[in-house]
């Protein structure tokens, strides 16, 4: 449900949104008048208001550290404000087209734009000088739409990037936009190091590379020759769908809205005029349909850890993939038995394992018994990790980042009981030497 409106104090159009890394704070894009405005997240209250652009503001992006803020424009100008010292001059990199997405970096240190000439631009924050540019045109280009007078490889015109994101590690950039394709972009090499199709659906437009001949004619293709004419012709608007406001035939165009990495950077997922579409490097199987019998059970997974089949039962849990039937068998499992079961694990099962342990970890407060179990895998499994480090990273740096986290807060409460520890371990010592 709606629990809270934003509102401008005249009525304006939000065409790009951005909240800040802490959310506390929003920031809101208009196509006309071209102003940002600023919001508290917490009260939605109008904090500021940003002038300064000569055209839409169509993209917005925070910095990931300092409170500073990105913003694209059709003025040919990408902006970066300081939100918190209004005495900050503001610093601005100009273009030579319009700018229709930014990005930072996950440092901070480097700011990506698009222009509608299909030029990806690296710029350095700290001086705004341009460290390099990327020229996507040709890469992005691709399908024939039906009222296109030229073929695919020889129509550049409207094919842009339209949304940008940065790998988890900053060394590559995705792109996509007004087109069926999007790119995988090294920066430092200015290389296209892959390109990916989002849809083959035939009914959209601009999909196929070449048109059924049988409908091209020497004017262009058949289906448009009904509006053909000076007065349809004439009337036709830059940007609109259709030729004249009494046409009942128009089609989807394919393209892309956002795209965005993982912060694993393992996986990346976009979002089409078809839905969601996510991508990832790991191939692993939400469950195995072979072993996956009339007799594994959630019922069968109690009765076997009530016989003391701890292995079996978790095993059988992990076919049916429900954390907290999984959750469930791992903290009954007694201590010393966990040697025992982590050796009944197979490596079709051991990344899923390896997730829910250290999902477990986070909030339990059973540190010792879940370090037993990440010990146990580490050393019953390690070699096969190592063999396939790929496929297991994503799960390795989670059960890391859950051991770490607990180790850092059991060392806040060390520190901060440490000379109560030291006077517990005297009056032992005392107890013990008086007797």
């Amino acid at each position: 449900r709606t629990f809270r409106t934003y509102t401008t104090p005249n009525p304006a159009q939000f065409i790009s949104l951005a909240v800040d890394p802490a959310g506390e704070v929003i920031a809101a894009g208009t196509a006309d008048p071209f102003h940002i405005y600023i919001y508290s997240l917490q009260s939605g209250k109008l904090l500021d208001v940003m002038t300064g652009h000569a055209g839409p503001v169509c993209d917005l992006s925070f910095h990931p550290v300092r409170g500073t803020l990105a913003s694209a424009s059709w003025d040919g100008t990408a902006k970066v404000w300081d939100l918190y010292k209004r005495e900050v001059a503001t610093e601005e990199f100009g273009h030579s087209a319009d700018v229709v997405c930014c990005s930072f970096r996950p440092d901070g240190d480097e700011l990506c734009t698009g222009t509608i000439g299909g030029i990806l631009s690296f710029w350095n924050v700290e001086d705004g000088s341009l460290r390099c540019e990327i020229d996507g045109q040709r890469d992005i280009t691709g399908g024939r739409k039906n009222n296109d007078r030229m073929t695919a490889n020889n129509n550049a015109a409207s094919r842009y990037f339209t949304s940008v994101c940065y790998s988890a590690d900053g060394n590559c950039v995705i792109a996509g936009g007004n087109s069926k394709y999007i790119c995988i972009y090294e920066i430092s090499q200015q290389m296209l190091l892959k390109k990916f199709q989002i849809s083959f659906n035939r009914s959209l437009d601009g999909v196929l590379d070449e048109l059924n001949s049988k409908n091209l004619a020497d004017g262009g293709p058949i289906d448009e020759m009904e509006y053909s004419g000076d007065e349809a012709d004439n009337n036709h608007l830059p940007g609109a769908k259709r030729r004249d406001d009494g046409s009942r035939k128009s089609r989807v165009e394919v393209l892309t809205m956002q795209v965005a990495f993982s912060s694993t950077g393992r996986e990346w997922a976009t979002v089409s005029n078809e839905g969601l579409h996510v991508y990832s490097l790991d191939d692993d199987m939400i469950f195995d349909p072979i072993l996956l019998t009339e007799a594994v059970t959630p019922g069968a997974v109690q009765s076997n850890l009530r016989s003391g089949q701890y292995g079996t039962a978790l095993v059988m849990s992990l076919h049916l993939n429900e954390f907290a039937l999984i959750r469930q068998v791992i903290e009954d499992t007694p201590y010393g038995s966990i040697p025992h079961v982590v050796r009944s694990v197979g490596p079709e099962h051991l990344e899923r394992l390896l997730q829910c342990v250290s999902k477990c970890m986070a909030d339990s407060p059973h540190v010792e018994f879940y370090v037993q179990w990440c010990l146990e895998l580490l050393q019953t499994h390690g070699m096969h990790m190592e063999k396939h480090r790929g496929s297991f990273m994503r799960a390795f740096r989670a059960m890391h980042k859950s051991v770490q986290t607990r180790h850092d807060e059991l060392k806040s409460v060390s520190d901060n009981n440490r000379y109560t520890l030291d006077f517990m371990e005297d009056q032992t010592k005392l107890l013990l030497s008086a007797d």
